[in-house]
């Protein structure tokens, strides 16, 4: 086990596992009526309460900065956003689990964990499943399982994902090769919010092509088995990277810092950019962070709806550039060790 902790070490940054339901006797939310929909959401909100402190967030009541500052913190999806009619979310209080009605299937339940938590992630919301299969009848085949909106999704009707952080492996444009190969082994890679995103940040999330004729093990077995192939791959390109240039990678890591605690302002892709030269400062030993969890944090924070919903106030381009560089140079300014630079 501390070989595995070792290998994912500051590359899994967080694990989830999502179960996609339809009801029976509902048409699939693509087809469907609102006002049909919308009788989903009170029993899964009320079977939800009975075991938790969950809160109800329905998207006809959130406005689009309140919305997508969840989309920001992985809560919920762009396509849920867009359903103001019977769209909804349901979230647990430390927001590890997030239930989501009427978006491309009657609902999606996820558990969404810190590092290479896969196995604790499922167990989670195998629980969530157990509980709102008591009260509502799931469309389930006996020969295909699940029924889905999506052909990919039928059978175990479950996605597991790794959120990694891979930024050796970009640099050194090895990253299509991995992406190809991994296409050949039923996973897929994609960017930072999933299918259609970019992998800002170097960030990447490998989860399963398809899940009919597996079960959930297995398909947790093979997404960790290609997780851990992948993390291996980062961790040697990063070694060689410092072996190569030492001087270089230094001066990009310090360069970062610099600039993030110094600038005045700073737009949402350039601090991606070197938010993530810092998190591998971090990583190869050259600066000293006392909370890796809290860096990770500090991403979806200054995300342009968080920054916004943390200002108290609608902002401009500009502004939200000029508060991201404030926060940016207060919370590193107390994350990292200053004593660990060395020139």
């Amino acid at each position: 086990m501390s070989d595995v902790n070792a290998l994912v070490s500051n590359v899994a940054v967080s694990s989830r596992v999502r179960l996609a339901r339809n009801i029976n006797g509902y048409t699939f939310p693509v087809k469907a009526g609102a006002e049909r929909l919308a009788e989903i959401i009170k029993p899964v909100y009320n079977e939800l309460s009975k075991i938790g402190n969950f809160k109800l967030y329905l998207m006809k009541d959130k406005n689009s900065v309140e919305a997508h500052a969840l989309k920001e913190e992985h809560l919920i999806s762009a396509d849920l956003i867009q359903n103001t009619t019977s769209g909804a979310a349901i979230i647990s209080d430390d927001k590890t689990i997030s239930v989501m009605v009427n978006e491309e299937d009657h609902i999606r339940e996820q558990c969404l964990l810190r590092g290479f938590n896969l196995m604790a992630a499922y167990n989670n919301i195998d629980r969530i499943d157990d509980i709102l299969s008591k009260k509502l009848s799931f469309a389930f085949d006996k020969e295909l399982g699940y029924l889905t909106s999506c052909p990919t999704n039928v059978g175990a009707g479950m996605r597991a994902s790794v959120m990694l952080f891979l930024p050796a492996i970009t640099m050194n444009n090895s990253i299509n090769a991995i992406i190809n190969a991994v296409g050949k082994m039923g996973m897929t890679i994609r960017g930072v919010y999933g299918e259609g995103s970019d992998a800002e940040g170097y960030m990447y999330q490998v989860s399963n092509q398809v899940s009919l004729g597996l079960s959930e093990f297995d398909i947790i077995k093979n997404v960790e088995g290609t997780v851990l192939k992948i993390c291996e791959a980062e961790q040697n390109a990063r070694k060689q990277m410092l072996e190569n240039d030492p001087y270089g990678v230094k001066d990009m890591v310090y360069r970062a810092y610099g600039i993030l605690t110094s600038c005045i302002k700073i737009n949402s892709a350039e601090f991606m950019k070197l938010i993530a030269y810092i998190k591998l400062g971090a990583a190869l030993g050259l600066l000293r962070i006392n909370d890796e969890h809290v860096l990770d944090e500090l991403i979806n924070k200054m995300q342009p709806a968080n920054i916004t919903l943390a200002a108290g106030r609608n902002l401009s381009a500009n502004e939200r550039d000029i508060y991201r560089a404030d926060c940016c140079a207060k919370l590193l300014g107390e994350l990292v060790d200053k004593k660990s630079i060395k020139r």
